[in-house]
């Protein structure tokens, strides 16, 4: 890019979990960002409340975990109740099998309200003196080589439209576009389904009279379910109607949708004190078939749409932004050519194809079947069988997820034989248990002693502004590596020299560090001599697994302009 273009910011459209990813990862990268919402005020619903794994460890690289974690709450037991009635239990289980933590895979999902999500992520952009625009959104744009020019509507206090005309080095669309105006300039397609005969009604209340230990569900075979889960404040649920061939949209009234919970469970000894959030959604499984064109992005709601089943929504959105963000923040640094871009679609379309079929499928879950003993019963399941609100899909936790085809990967080991389709087909669900190899998620590691005595922790190590460079050196061997390294522009590359047994001699700037319990070597598959370098990109997969100098250059040469 020139050095006019450079001095535009990044038009972010949405200010939901997406958008706010995208903004933050490029703040840290020293972006300049502007991020716009239509919405009148930031919104106070429930939506978006599972944070997967892989997320909670972006949370860790973006620094918004600690403020995050104080608005979690445990995922509580699911508890049935039969009908007529709605008071004798049928059965209690929980939607997810208990999460086996380990020092490679440490922490397990999280459960906080959206909204008090994004407040976290709007706090920490503030920190940047950036702040989400409200009630302004684009009406129009065109692309040219050295930017893109926005006509933005902006509505002020008094209900009075204004425009402003505005020139960005590049927009990222994350906010789900009803007028498809991003989408027809990208000349993208929205493929997939409406479920036309369903619906869903969720609602945010205050009822007393329900324990806020349990996850409550009331359902009718074949055709609709109630659920309360209970929220962070006390007394508070997220309450929610699924119907299958049913639309319940007329339950958006408040009087309505509690007549409705009243006589459908039974339960008119609950009273509902306040309802603060009342929405409905239509189930739309679809997806683009394109992610970019030139300068302009497409990601999270815009991207797909899909079943809230599996909690695969704010997951998949925040894991676009940070493969994107880093590319484009490196592009408009003029630092590395516009084809890295061209890999972000190139890497996501694959991972979201594959979950918005597995999404679909759990789909079906949602409201027990007939013949579902589940429903009726309190004898247990198989408990490896997906069923009634029962996910046993690890791939759901998206720690496997991998871009081992894509061309900015670089591995001593090859591809195993297999073909790019072949790798795409398991974009997914990876390859569980499997040697790390490039476009694989890096695995964490603890208890990295430095010369100082200190433990650190791999993931204290890695960050969303460089790409970091792991040297295993068991016999030493390390110099080479690390002297290359530092052929790149300051600030880009970080170097860490791992030791087998012991914390290795500094070498210049290189960070040092003994592997005093293992877990580094043993979660990178490195037992011998050889000296192993694994480089980590800046969203925390892993783009090069190489032996020598020229591997490592090799890689970084697929990232950076040529020196």
């Amino acid at each position: 890019m020139t050095d006019t273009s450079r001095i535009l910011p990044v038009l972010v459209v949405g200010a939901g979990p997406t958008g706010l990813a995208a903004a933050l990862t490029l703040a840290q990268n020293g972006v300049p960002v502007r991020i716009i919402d239509k919405e009148e005020a930031f919104h106070a619903t429930s939506r978006g409340a599972g944070i997967h794994p892989r997320s909670v460890e972006i949370f860790h690289f973006l620094g918004v975990l600690n403020d995050a974690r104080k608005f979690h709450r445990d995922l509580p037991p699911f508890q049935s109740y039969k009908l007529p009635g709605g008071t004798e239990v049928l059965k209690r289980w929980h939607l997810f099998d208990k999460f086996e933590s380990s020092p490679d895979r440490p922490w397990d999902a999280m459960t906080i309200s959206q909204y008090y999500t994004e407040g976290v992520f709007r706090d920490h952009l503030a920190k940047h003196g950036i702040h989400v625009e409200l009630r302004t959104e684009p009406v129009s744009m065109e692309q040219d080589d050295e930017g893109v020019s926005v006509t933005l509507k902006r509505v002020d206090g008094d209900g009075k439209e204004q425009t402003e005309s505005v020139r960005a080095a590049g927009k990222i669309e994350g906010l789900s576009d009803l007028s498809g105006i991003t989408r027809k300039q990208i000349g993208a397609t929205f493929e997939g389904e409406t479920k036309d005969a369903d619906g869903s009604v969720y609602a945010d209340a205050v009822i007393e009279g329900l324990s806020s230990e349990l996850w409550h569900l009331w359902s009718t075979p074949g055709k609709m379910l109630i659920g309360a889960r209970p929220k962070l404040e006390p007394n508070a649920f997220h309450v929610t109607i699924f119907s299958r061939d049913f639309d319940p949209v007329e339950m958006v009234d408040q009087q309505k949708f509690v007549d409705f919970f009243h006589q459908t469970t039974g339960r008119k000894d609950l009273h509902f004190k306040e309802i603060t959030a009342l929405t409905y959604w239509k189930p739309k499984m679809r997806m683009v078939n394109k992610l970019q064109e030139g300068r302009i992005f497409i990601a999270g709601d815009a991207a797909h749409i899909h079943s809230p089943s599996g909690g695969q929504g704010l997951n998949t959105s925040i894991q676009d932004s940070f493969n994107l963000a880093w590319k484009l923040a490196l592009v408009y640094k003029g630092l590395a050519s516009p084809d890295l871009l061209g890999t972000y679609p190139v890497e996501r379309l694959p991972v979201i194809a594959q979950m918005l079929a597995t999404t679909s499928n759990l789909y079906t879950h949602l409201i027990p079947k007939k013949e579902d003993s589940q429903a009726t019963t309190v004898q247990d399941q198989d408990p490896k069988k997906a069923g009634f609100m029962q996910w046993r899909n690890t791939a759901l936790y998206q720690l496997d997820i991998n871009y081992r085809w894509s061309p900015i990967t670089v591995d001593a080991h090859g591809k195993d034989g297999l073909s790019e389709d072949d790798l795409k087909a398991r974009a997914y669900e990876g390859y569980p248990g499997g040697d790390v190899r490039a476009g694989d998620r890096a695995p964490q590691a603890p208890a990295l002693v430095g010369a100082d005595g200190l433990e650190k922790t791999l993931f204290d190590l890695l960050k969303p502004t460089y790409h970091t460079v792991l040297v295993f050196s068991p016999q030493g061997g390390a110099a080479e590596i690390v002297k290359a390294a530092q052929e790149y522009p300051v600030g880009t590359v970080h170097t860490v020299v791992l030791g087998k047994d012991a914390v290795p001699q500094p070498i210049d700037s290189a960070e040092s560090y003994h592997d005093k319990e293992g877990h580094a070597y043993r979660a990178y598959h490195v037992d011998g001599g050889e000296v192993t370098v694994v480089v980590v990109r800046p969203d925390g997969y892993v783009g090069a697994v190489v032996h020598d100098v020229d591997g490592l250059r090799t890689y970084l040469a697929k990232i950076f302009r040529v020196l």
